[in-house]
């Protein structure tokens, strides 16, 4: 057999494994909705062991023509989250209830599906090649399989495990897709490691928010003292990750017009974020969180008249004073919130009622000094409109 035909075969294989599987797929949502989970979870066991043949054992997608290993995946995609929607809804229908991870886990794969397949249409209208699957998407896939089986299983202690463990090599999988994209010389421009970093916290920013309300209660010290502590190692990233983009920036010579732009955009996206949440867990007032976005949204206008003008606006002393600030201020309410920390210090936890509001107090004086600051600097750019 020559290695034209032996690659015809292997393709041939690897359709009718995806034909199988796909049918397996179908056939474990319609048991669902009628309520046979003992049937579903054999097929989906089933499912699982095809899965596996055909990410490690056959290879077969590699040899597909581009569309059709685009839209393979597309599908295998779709059925996979329909699988997950329809534990969610079947759940919810019957018990009443929400699993809130498995939700989260299919409106992920959904996204995920959808964003990686108008991406990759976009690479091959251009004439580009597609990046073969890697080890983060082979084993994305495969988590994938393995947790629809742990929820029919209804195995409890190993539901949250396999769907966040699923949901983060999902993250790593995409993460690895625009690495090869923006890295590869053949298709984009490759961006600064500085920006990639200053991207990183608009990313991360939606995952504080999940973190933060994980148990659904909008009082703060009722959360786990792990997501506690995990919501506070986010925001110490997020300002790490704003002291290095800059400093890498001008040590590497990779000053752009980008990242002036997108710096003070990322950090404006994920301290309202977080500044939205201390509304909502009553750390915050409305009017100061009000008066801060009113800030940034005037500076953000300003920044734009300057450009209309070509005049690209600096970041101002006062300005990163004011961002300092405010990484401070967060830390420090995060930190005070810990229950060691309230367990520990007995007037802290008295005055943890008003404390919060103070350190955002003083956060919404500097910032709007802050912003005054700006306007002063600018004068000559509002001549020209004013």
């Amino acid at each position: 057999m020559t290695e034209l035909e032996s690659k015809d075969s292997l393709r041939h294989r690897g359709r009718a494994w995806n034909i199988v599987q796909f049918v397996f797929l179908l056939a474990v949502i319609a048991f669902i909705w009628a309520g046979m989970m003992h049937m579903a979870t054999a097929i989906s066991l089933c499912v699982m062991i095809i899965g596996w043949v055909k990410i490690y054992r056959l290879h077969s997608l590699e040899l597909e023509k581009p569309y059709y290993r685009l839209w393979l995946n597309f599908v295998d995609g779709l059925l996979s989250a329909s699988v997950l929607g329809s534990l969610f809804l079947y759940d919810y229908v019957h018990t009443d209830s929400i699993e809130k991870i498995l939700g989260i886990g299919s409106v992920c794969l959904i996204a995920r599906m959808v964003s990686h397949t108008i991406f990759s249409l976009s690479i091959l209208r251009e004439g580009k090649s597609l990046a073969k699957s890697g080890n983060w998407s082979k084993l994305s896939k495969l988590a994938i399989y393995i947790t629809m089986g742990v929820y029919l299983l209804d195995l409890e202690h190993y539901k949250q495990i396999c769907m966040i463990a699923s949901i983060l090599l999902m993250a790593a999988a995409s993460a690895a897709y625009l690495y090869w994209y923006y890295r590869d010389a053949e298709h984009r421009k490759p961006l600064s490691i500085a920006s990639q970093l200053t991207m990183s916290r608009i990313i991360l920013t939606p995952f504080f928010l999940w973190v933060f309300f994980y148990d659904g209660d909008l009082d703060y010290s009722n959360n786990n003292l792990v997501l506690k502590i995990l919501a506070l190692a986010m925001v110490l990233g997020f300002m790490l990750t704003d002291y290095l983009d800059g400093k890498l920036a001008r040590a590497r010579n990779e000053v752009s017009t980008l990242g002036k732009y997108l710096d003070p955009f990322s950090d404006k996206i994920s301290n309202m974020t977080i500044f939205m949440s201390f509304i909502a867990t009553g750390y915050a007032p409305v009017w100061m969180v009000a008066l801060i976005y009113f800030r940034e949204a005037s500076v953000e206008t300003l920044r734009t008249l300057a450009a209309a003008e070509n005049v690209i606006m600096p970041a101002r002393r006062s300005g990163k004073w004011k961002t300092a600030l405010q990484g401070i201020g967060i830390v420090f309410i995060l930190v005070g919130a810990l229950d060691p920390i309230q367990a520990s210090w007995t007037g802290l936890a008295a005055a943890w009622s008003y404390i919060p509001q103070v350190v955002m107090g003083l956060i919404t004086t500097v910032t709007i000094l802050s912003g005054i600051d700006y306007f002063v600097a600018s004068q000559n750019v509002l001549k020209k409109y004013i």
